[in-house]
């Protein structure tokens, strides 16, 4: 079975991070990784953007999600599916302007020696 890497840039309505970053974590997450085909998931708070030669939003979360399948795109449709039902409400402080969703299987890793 294979195994990718769904990536995730999002944001929150202005002055709602806090909010909006709540309620990924203890809702958004565990609802994803319910769905089949979704191993696990990590979310990051950005620290630093650096976009070049492109206007691009400000993000405030980062979302890392390991698939496990051979279609990912399959599986990113089953939450889409979903997404915005009872069994996976979203959130009004979402603003779905701007977000970035990438998919990607690994070619190299390097581990530093140590």
């Amino acid at each position: 079975m294979a195994s990718f890497q769904y990536v995730v840039l999002s944001r929150s309505k202005p002055g709602r991070e806090d909010e909006y970053a709540a309620w990924y974590a203890a809702q958004h997450l565990p609802d994803v990784c319910r769905m089949p085909g979704v191993a696990s998931a990590r979310l990051f708070r950005i620290g630093l953007q650096k976009v070049y030669d492109l206007e691009a939003p400000q993000w405030t979360l980062l979302t890392i999600y390991e698939l496990e399948g051979d279609d990912p795109q399959a599986i990113i449709d089953s939450i889409v599916a979903v997404s915005g039902s009872e069994s996976m409400p979203l959130s009004d402080a979402l603003t779905k302007d701007g977000m970035v969703q990438v998919v990607g299987s690994q070619i190299a890793a390097i581990d530093p020696p140590g």
